[in-house]
């Protein structure tokens, strides 16, 4: 297919193409430094997934448009209607109220853990303030890479709820220091560009987010000269394991991908 931007107008976002097979996802609400209310987490997964099933997308990267603020975490005031459940005129019971809450969780989670999900890697730029969904977003991607201004907070235990959209369950196979993930995910405190590099969290640093864009297009540009089954296959692979697969079942269906796969063209690129 040919990418067409008419089909990922939404409100919030400005979705690209850098070049064929290679998409651009930046968010786009400088008003409330990126903060998601719930159609944009539904828009985000929907713009991903549809990128996705695509089958010229190679690599995805996401960004932001804004220069403080990859994202400020969750529209609190969009969350508090359905957190509060209306107030003291809330006439809905224990369960209803439960049922609604648990499907409001488990779809924002299978729409911010799309990355994960996808068959496409994703690259994920992280700038200014990186506050609580912004953690979930961005532990789902494939590659990281921080600006030397980024602030991290695993803030949700400050406003006393769980963290519950990704963040708690992908990190620990992500970072190198139980010890520090737990300090951070319990005090909820803020954490540097340098920490995060310190973490394995990102795999570099950069100046800004200029040099940012830059450094994840080239870096995009070259994952997006490697055939599109090698990509997929390879972050699939990855990806079963980082998910908790077994080794054993991971060799067997690569041996299955590439006998099927390789054909008279196999051959290093020069």
């Amino acid at each position: 297919m040919v990418f067409n931007k008419e089909d990922y107008k939404y409100d919030g976002f400005v979705v690209s193409e850098i070049e064929e097979g290679f998409a651009h996802v930046q968010f786009n609400r400088p008003k409330n430094l990126n903060a998601f209310s719930t159609k944009n987490w539904q828009d985000y997964g929907e713009i991903l997934y549809k990128l996705d099933a695509d089958s010229s997308t190679k690599v995805i990267l996401i960004s932001s448009t804004v220069a403080k603020s990859f994202s400020s975490g969750l529209d609190l005031k969009d969350a508090l209607v359905l957190f509060q459940g209306g107030g003291k005129d809330d006439s809905r019971d224990f369960k209803e109220r439960y049922d609604g809450l648990n499907k409001y969780i488990t779809d924002f989670q299978h729409a911010i853990g799309a990355p994960a999900r996808i068959k496409t890697p994703t690259i994920c730029l992280l700038n200014g303030l990186n506050i609580g969904l912004a953690l979930d977003i961005s532990s789902a991607t494939t590659i990281r890479v921080a600006t030397q201004d980024a602030k991290f907070s695993i803030r949700e235990i400050k406003v006393g709820i769980i963290a519950d959209i990704g963040v708690l369950q992908r990190l620990p196979s992500i970072v190198n220091n139980q010890s520090r993930l737990n300090q951070y995910a319990l005090t909820g405190e803020n954490w540097s560009a340098q920490d995060a590099w310190d973490l394995g969290f990102v795999s570099k640093v950069v100046p800004d987010l200029k040099s940012g864009i830059d450094y994840c297009i080239e870096l995009g540009q070259s994952i997006n000269t490697n055939k599109a089954w090698t990509i997929q296959g390879t972050k699939n692979s990855l990806q079963q394991i980082y998910d908790g697969g077994l080794v054993q079942d991971g060799l067997k269906e690569v041996a299955i991908v590439n006998a099927f796969n390789i054909d008279n063209d196999f051959g290093p690129k020069l």
